[in-house]
């Protein structure tokens, strides 16, 4: 930890390997040693991807959740938790809805008990991912969350963050049972337009994608505040919440695709979606 404080970063980095993939994973490698979180919550990881998380010095700082024969051996795309602490009571569930597989990853930490800090229950997932303009997945998604959420509110503390597939102007709102909150709308910034001229409530920006001239799944339409941290935290205070690798200059890609339609060059980030740092303290 840091002090008294827990960091939780979250980040769907992009599975196509087909997009400058080395350079933008050590994009994101450096914004981990950077930002020092506690845990990190990944979406989208293929077997090459944990390959090349693997051969980075800061690897070695983290518990990795079990990753099966069969996540390695199909090579699709999964989910991992990361965690500076150990991970205790780790399961791994599929949601019985999902066409494409879906499930979450679970497991508890327990900080410092000796600085008031009570255990907390951690979980990551790819919620269903829309496929426009269909089909939508809407009703699998919310099924999902909700599903989620009930399993997982047995736990006092809970922090649960990843791609939620969530768009606000399609899905009905996020389902949170009393006691928790999103944390996005509990502490948001209060400049809903940064430097680089990103609106602060988005995660997933399509249009950018569709710019350098890709389809990519998940990734299509308009900036959607696809990614989110749901808590439910009696014991502690939610005390920041901060976007990460929406400026490519800081991300430092340093890699950019030529579009021949817009005739432009347009500088790669580290992820169509941008990453979520979400700061918690005990309660006093």
């Amino acid at each position: 930890g840091h002090g008294n404080q827990l960091k939780f970063m979250t980040y769907n980095v992009w599975s196509r390997e087909d997009m400058v993939l080395y350079s933008r994973m050590k994009a994101i490698g450096r914004l981990v040693e950077e930002h020092q979180p506690d845990v990190v919550f990944v979406q989208e990881v293929t077997p090459y991807i944990l390959k090349i998380f693997e051969s980075f010095s800061w690897w070695k700082d983290y518990h990795c959740s079990p990753v099966t024969p069969e996540e390695l051996a199909t090579g699709k795309h999964f989910c991992l938790l990361l965690s500076k602490l150990p991970l205790k009571n780790f399961a791994h569930w599929k949601f019985p809805n999902s066409p494409t597989g879906q499930g979450y990853l679970e497991a508890d930490i327990c900080p410092d008990p000796v600085a008031g800090m009570k255990p907390i229950h951690i979980a990551t997932a790819q919620l269903e991912p829309p496929s426009p303009p269909s089909p939508m997945h809407c009703m699998e998604r919310y099924l999902q969350a909700e599903h989620a959420v009930a399993a997982m509110s047995c736990a006092e503390n809970v922090v649960f963050g990843g791609d939620m597939s969530w768009d606000d102007n399609t899905d009905l709102p996020f389902p949170l049972p009393t006691g928790w909150v999103d944390a996005w709308i509990r502490i948001s910034p209060p400049a809903t337009i940064s430097s680089s001229g990103v609106n602060y409530g988005t995660t997933c920006d399509g249009y950018w994608v569709e710019r350098i001239g890709f389809a990519a799944g998940g990734c299509l339409g308009p900036r959607k505040r696809s990614d989110r941290f749901v808590c439910k935290l009696p014991d502690y205070e939610l005390s920041d919440i901060e976007l990460i690798g929406s400026d490519h200059r800081q991300t430092g890609v340093g890699v950019e695709y030529y579009s021949v339609s817009r005739r432009e060059h347009l500088p790669f980030r580290p992820s169509c979606h941008y990453g979520l740092i979400v700061t918690i303290t005990p309660v006093r």
